[in-house]
């Protein structure tokens, strides 16, 4: 389908949103009738450097955005129910069922786990695993300001 230029910042727009607003997915919200397919959104995305960076602004923000979610299942109790079953009385012996209704850890800590990896994908610079153990928490050169700063030095000593 052909997408008027108009039409396609409305539509880029409008997912933008979801993903900022709401913190849909991109693939959940490219399901709908009115959204483009995958492959034609990300032809637009590498059609234009101005699209491109909203959605990546847009998936840092919807990282940060799943972070709050997380802080705010770990400190909020998920009551719920449990049921245990018991046979009492060999394998012909008479089934007890239990509930026991409580807090629902095990299902709050998955939530939190699934949470945490999700936005260490999303924005692994700020919620990644990886830390600098190689410079001493100084800025790390590139290999032009690593040529300046070893000329600098040698200029230096032959003073």
């Amino acid at each position: 389908m052909a997408y008027t230029e108009e039409r396609k910042n409305k539509i880029f727009t409008k997912i933008i949103n979801l993903i900022v607003d709401e913190g849909k997915p991109v693939r959940q919200i490219l399901k709908e009738k009115w959204a483009p397919s995958t492959s034609t959104f990300f032809d637009w995305l590498e059609e234009d450097e101005k699209k491109a960076k909203r959605y990546a602004r847009a998936c840092e923000i919807r990282a940060d955005i799943l972070f709050e979610e997380m802080h705010e299942i770990a400190f909020t109790p998920e009551i719920g129910e449990t049921v245990e079953m018991n046979q009492k009385g060999g394998k012909d012996g008479k089934k007890e069922m239990k509930k026991i209704q409580g807090d629902m850890l095990g299902h709050r800590r998955l939530k939190v786990d699934t949470l945490k990896w999700q936005i260490s994908k999303l924005n692994p610079k700020k919620y990644g695993d990886k830390l600098d153990v190689t410079s001493g928490g100084d800025k790390i050169l590139s290999a032009e300001e690593r040529a300046q700063k070893i000329k600098e030095l040698k200029d230096k000593l032959n003073q």
